[in-house]
């Protein structure tokens, strides 16, 4: 997963061809006319460019009562994909006035019809864009607020302040805007800028109080084995899954996977999908063929880990394989064939578990994908019915995976705001299950100066924001696809935390992490609730460096903080969702990375279950805050108690404590000391016993239990023969 060329270059550019033509008067508040008091097209005091201009139309209109000046409204047409130019306005805000200063930002803001308001805040200095925040909004006009630390640079050229809409339909809609400089020196890089008002991610008093309420007496629907799939990959000898030394695969990494009760294993796994021959994978080891791993790659790798050896670890694993065929650079005729060879060719035995899974393309949708196959949604449309009919005719009994992506907030991956509608309007008759790859998060680049606890608040935020993508998502296949809604599910083939995929960022190696653990069971959480979601397949199952949830330290393969998070879920939790109310206090994150702010993110998350009979519920805890722990009260409703309680705690000294999987160390070949959460953090002090997986038993629960929830941690109460 890349950002695309449009989403690298998209900001920045915007800035720079905003800068020349806007002036703006020295005040004490800003922007000129931020009222919209004084009309024109448009507004006084506010710039649009040229090449935006025919993306849409500007209107004013009476602002609502209470509410000083006019509303604007910029309706955005069809040419408003996204890009370096979308439609809006902006002002540049100088910067003798404002450096050195924390400035606090507010407006009211509303989006309908598909559109959405973005205001951004950005500093713009001779080196390039630095520190922002965004506001978004959408349905009825209502108050937005953050705050922007300005440097004390004498490189500040000034602060970069632009409303635009996002969508290609609908109307954006603008009102109050107001930038005062809140006093004061900004926090220097690395201590926290918070909110007034809002609750801190870190309370630092007693423990956050909270009630759960478990109604027991209805389950809501069967979570799917299928949400606890996994990516590998094909290249470096699967990444250390096949022992090319013993002409075998890794037995310590097929413990491990089978531990986990896994769903189905993508394979060939992520960007290499669509530059795969699966051809070069099959027959003798010394026949195969040494390929690039994508085209244009200096890297080569000779393909050991092929589609048997796959088979075999599905096989081991007690699961099956999900597999990507190449749509960029392969035909439908090479997909059918694969499918006739997994089926067993001649006649033959199948060469391991049915593969009942197939899907058509990766990130096709991504300006600069690695295989060189981008392409417009139309062009996939047809790409789709014309691979699902060939593989079809091998095997009818298969499903069919599309890919699709719908924009949201700052997760923009896909260069066609249209693709989900074009796809399933033209080929929903060919669909099974429509794929998205949201859940990524914080993906925060090489960013140093951002404060580590905003960090991880803002990625504890992301599933909320996930969540709603998928409701969307949904409603996109009702809308676009009438006829199929009943049959089409949804699917996420590729999800789990990323900070960032350079060398140099002082975040790389946080993926590890306990906080990526809470990020995890509460992405589980959103999968598992989510009514129309039937596949998930994490990223990544194994890897010699910062991706793999099973990692290296020293000469073992050892499981990461995530990997454990995740089994508490998939393996010790029964299948039945139940529905969990809680009552918890809730803090406000920061717009972090690719993560939207969120006004009101609950500290404590709930997973409920229940066994097909009843006579077992387990209920899952998850403390998103960094310091306090959460004392709560758990109810089982409908129930009068249980003959055993067995508790399961996840925890560790420090957000950032992690189980000591380790970067590789190769010639030429320098991390970035990475960056400590806090005075506290333990970063680099991973190894045995930094995360600890602790239980404890209680005979005899009433159906009123006392819980203690350590702060970043992960609880699963398991209570057995349940009375009703």
């Amino acid at each position: 997963m890349r950002w695309t060329a449009t989403a690298r270059r998209g900001l920045l550019g915007l800035l720079l061809a905003m800068l020349l033509p806007m002036a703006v008067a020295m005040a004490q508040d800003y922007p000129t006319n931020g009222s919209f008091a004084q009309g024109g097209t448009p507004p006084a005091g506010w710039n649009m460019e040229a090449e935006a201009a025919n993306k849409g139309s500007l209107a004013l209109r009476p602002a609502p009562a209470g509410t000083p000046g006019q509303v604007l409204e910029l309706s955005p047409n069809a040419r408003n994909t996204p890009s370096d130019k979308p439609f809006g306005v902006g002002q540049l805000l100088p910067a003798a006035a404002l450096r050195g200063k924390e400035l606090a930002v507010s407006a009211m803001l509303g989006g309908q019809g598909g559109a959405r308001a973005v205001l951004g805040l950005v500093v713009l200095t001779r080196n390039g864009a630095g520190a922002s925040v965004q506001l978004r909004g959408d349905g009825a006009l209502a108050r937005q607020e953050d705050r922007l630390s300005v440097p004390d640079d004498a490189g500040l050229v000034g602060v970069v302040l632009y409303l635009v809409a996002e969508g290609t339909s609908g109307t954006a809609r603008f009102a109050a805007v107001s930038i005062s400089p809140a006093g004061g020196a900004a926090t220097p890089p690395g201590n926290s800028n918070r909110r007034s008002g809002a609750a801190s991610p870190d309370p630092s008093v007693a423990d956050i109080v909270a009630t759960v309420r478990i109604d027991t007496a209805q389950v809501r629907r069967i979570i799917p084995r299928a949400l606890f799939g996994t990516n590998i990959e094909v290249i470096r000898n699967a990444n250390g899954l096949w022992d090319n030394r013993n002409n075998r695969l890794d037995p310590q990494i097929v413990a491990l996977a089978r531990d986990l009760s896994l769903g189905p294993i993508r394979f060939p796994g992520g960007v290499w999908s669509d530059a795969y021959d699966w051809r070069n994978g099959v027959g003798p080891m010394d026949r195969r063929a040494v390929t690039p791993t994508h085209p244009g790659a200096d890297e080569t790798y000779r393909n050991n880990f092929g589609t048997d050896e796959a088979l075999r670890l599905a096989a081991d694993a007690g699961t099956t394989l999900l597999i990507t065929v190449n749509a960029a650079t392969g035909t439908p005729q090479l997909a059918a064939d694969w499918v006739r060879y997994v089926n067993g060719e001649g006649g033959r035995a199948p060469r391991g578990p049915h593969v009942d899974l197939w899907q058509i393309g990766n990130e096709l949708y991504m300006e600069g994908d690695a295989s060189g196959g981008h392409m417009s949604p139309q062009a996939y449309a047809d790409r789709l019915l014309a691979f699902s009919a060939a593989m079809r005719a091998v095997d009818p009994t298969i499903r069919i995976a599309a890919i699709g992506l719908r924009n949201a907030g700052r997760y923009r991956l896909n260069a066609y705001d249209n693709w989900d509608e074009v796809v399933l309007r033209r080929a929903a008759s060919a669909i099974d299950v429509l794929t998205v790859h949201n859940g990524y998060a914080p993906v925060v680049g090489d960013n140093g100066g951002l404060d580590a606890a905003d960090v991880y608040a803002a990625m504890w935020a992301a599933p909320l924001l996930v969540a709603r993508n998928l409701t969307e998502t949904w409603q996109e296949v009702a809308r676009f696809a009438p006829a199929d809604a009943g049959r089409i599910q949804l699917g996420v083939t590729e999800w789990g935390p990323l900070f960032a995929a350079s060398v140099k960022s002082p975040w790389v190696d946080h993926v590890k992490t306990l906080g990526s653990a809470v990020f995890v069971a509460s992405m589980l959480k959103v999968f598992a609730e989510e009514p129309h979601l039937a596949l998930a397949n994490f990223f990544k199952l194994n890897e010699a460096s910062f991706m793999g949830w099973i990692g290296r330290r020293g000469t073992a393969w050892v499981p990461t903080a995530p990997y454990l998070a995740f089994r508490m879920v998939a393996r010790d939790m029964e299948k039945g969702l139940l529905a969990a109310k809680v009552t918890v206090p809730g803090y406000a994150s920061r717009a972090v990375g690719f993560i939207d702010r969120v006004a009101n993110v609950p500290y404590l998350d709930v997973l409920a279950t229940a066994s097909a009979d009843g006579r077992t519920v387990t209920t899952l805890l998850i403390n998103k805050s960094i310091t306090a722990a959460v004392a709560g009260q758990v109810t089982l409703d409908g129930a009068a108690g249980a003959a055993r309680l067995v508790t399961q705690t996840l925890t560790g000294d420090a957000v950032d404590s992690n189980t000591g999987t380790e970067l590789p160390r190769l010639p030429g070949l320098r991390w970035a000391a990475q960056r400590a959460v806090g005075p506290e953090g333990r970063i680099d002090r991973g190894g045995p016993g930094e995360v600890r997986l602790t239980s404890a038993e209680q005979a005899d629960p009433g159906a009123q239990t006392q819980v203690h929830v350590p702060p970043h941690s992960v609880v699963l109460l398991r209570f057995e023969g349940v009375r009703k």
